[in-house]
């Protein structure tokens, strides 16, 4: 029965590994990556919202060592305080851009921009294209090196620096055929490379998909901005530069009320009681340690 077992299997692996030898790993990661995921405006709302959640969990712990930093006493305190600010600081910012669904759309249609042009094969009109780039900038810069080293034109530029220097370069070079004509050839290939770009991000049904999203998401919070002038979300409210004690106290404090609304208007309000019981715990391990 192994045996059987085993013969039914052996053309499936044999795939496996040819298709893996043909497609590199990086590319195989990008394409299950991509293919995995639903990018709708609903499906990107959803991803974000578990961003908020973390995002606001992570403030509000940060907070909370904050606030105890700032009741401890002795050597060190002042440090310690520094800190636990410092790291309050950084997840603030990284709990503000985690309530814009535009920020997340446009991360996602970035990254899905990434594994288009990760998957393209070495022989892809967009890999030659940027070949045929590279190429057309070296020979733009041969062009200037030629230009630059003569005799006369040193002579011109001789004691000049920085951006009179290079302005100097630019008169002679637009008098110059043959770099004109090799900086022409150059942005004739970029535009090409750039098409080729275009038309395969537009091919791609997840780019497209993205792309709405972001349109939508976007939209919408221009229309939300127009009707609140303005928002109280993220670091808008803490005072992150606080100095005393007292200061960071009240400063941890808004914070961790700031987080916890943002919890429980996104439906995790469980979560605030349960984090709490969990930091209760690792610090009465540390206190018994």
């Amino acid at each position: 029965m192994f045996k059987a077992l085993f013969s039914l299997r052996l053309p499936t692996i044999t795939f496996l590994v040819i298709f893996a030898g043909l497609y590199p790993h990086h590319r195989l990661q990008a394409y299950h990556r991509r293919h995995g995921h639903s990018y709708n405006y609903s499906a990107i709302r959803q991803r974000q919202q578990q961003t908020v959640i973390q995002a606001a969990l992570a403030q509000r712990n940060a907070a909370q060592q904050v606030l105890a930093a700032a009741q401890a006493t002795g050597g060190g305190a002042q440090d310690k305080l520094n800190s636990a600010l410092s790291k309050l600081r950084d997840e603030a910012q990284k709990f503000h851009d985690s309530q814009s669904t535009t920020r997340q759309a446009a991360k996602e249609l970035a990254e899905i921009e990434e594994d288009i042009l990760d998957e393209q094969a070495a022989d892809s009109p967009y890999k030659q294209g940027l070949k045929k780039v590279e190429e057309a900038r070296r020979n733009v810069q041969q062009a200037e090196d030629r230009i630059v080293a003569e005799p006369a034109v040193q002579a011109k530029l001789a004691g000049l620096s920085g951006n009179n220097l290079q302005e100097a370069k630019n008169k002679i070079f637009e008098f110059d055929d043959n770099y004109q004509t090799a900086k022409g050839e150059l942005s004739a290939q970029g535009s090409a490379s750039a098409k080729i770009r275009t038309e395969l991000f537009q091919a791609d049904k997840h780019w497209k998909e993205a792309a709405e999203s972001l349109t939508q998401a976007r939209k919408e919070e221009k229309e939300a901005e127009g009707n609140t002038h303005g928002g109280t979300s993220g670091r808008v409210g803490l005072n992150l530069k606080a100095k005393s004690a007292g200061e960071a106290a009240a400063t941890a404090k808004a914070a961790i009320a700031q987080a916890e609304a943002v919890l429980r208007a996104n439906g995790a309000g469980n979560l605030i009681n349960n984090n709490s019981s969990a930091n209760n715990s690792r610090s009465g391990k540390k206190s018994n340690k």
